[in-house]
């Protein structure tokens, strides 16, 4: 390394924080705090609710936000949107969404152990049925194709007849997965004909 290197590596941070940069850590970590209160003086049938609940709000609205960006980029023709769009599914699938996934179906179980439900009701089936349904799609389509769709994309252009039918194709999956995914969050807030 050069003199000038080093001197650049040991130059004091002279930029100022705003109150913005705070509130973007303090905010969700006061969230936290507040969460871990309220969960703290509640039975573990309410934590285990609490936590189902959150991860299936980050895999509905994670999913949804995507499908509606995708969608309006799509008819915008805006094809450098369309590409970082791409890029940030495959990330978001296997990091955010597969994991969401994963803790609603485990607290799920908990839940219905914790409960005594009994899985012998529909809005336990159409949810259970749905859950499977929604991760195969996601871990075995969306994910990948969403990471090839972008490698496409960047050798044969956003205009290029393969690339535009891919796409469609992972639109018209992604929007289904997150209609899917809705009527699952439906069926167990309503649990249609339980007697």
């Amino acid at each position: 390394m050069t003199r000038d290197t080093y001197a650049r590596a040991e130059a004091p941070d002279t930029e100022t924080r705003t109150w913005s940069d705070v509130l973007g850590w303090a905010g969700p970590l006061a969230g936290l705090i507040v969460l871990v209160v309220f969960l703290s003086n509640t039975q573990w049938y309410g934590v285990f609710k609490a936590i189902h609940v959150l991860a299936a709000i980050v895999w509905l609205g994670g999913g949804a936000a995507i499908a509606l960006l995708a969608w309006r980029a799509f008819r915008a023709r805006d094809d450098e949107q369309l590409i970082q769009i791409g890029r940030q599914v495959e990330w978001l699938s296997m990091r955010v969404f597969v994991p969401s996934s994963l803790i609603v179906i485990v607290m799920g179980f908990i839940l219905m152990h914790k409960g005594e439900w009994g899985y012998g009701h529909f809005w336990v089936l159409f949810g259970l049925i749905g859950w499977g349904v929604s991760f195969l799609v996601g871990i075995a389509f969306l994910g990948p194709e969403s990471g090839r769709l972008g490698k496409l994309m960047e050798a044969k252009g956003p205009d290029h007849p393969e690339t535009q039918a891919r796409l469609r194709r992972v639109i018209a999956v992604a929007r289904a997965d997150v209609v899917l995914i809705a009527l699952i969050a439906a069926d167990m807030v309503a649990k249609p004909f339980l007697s």
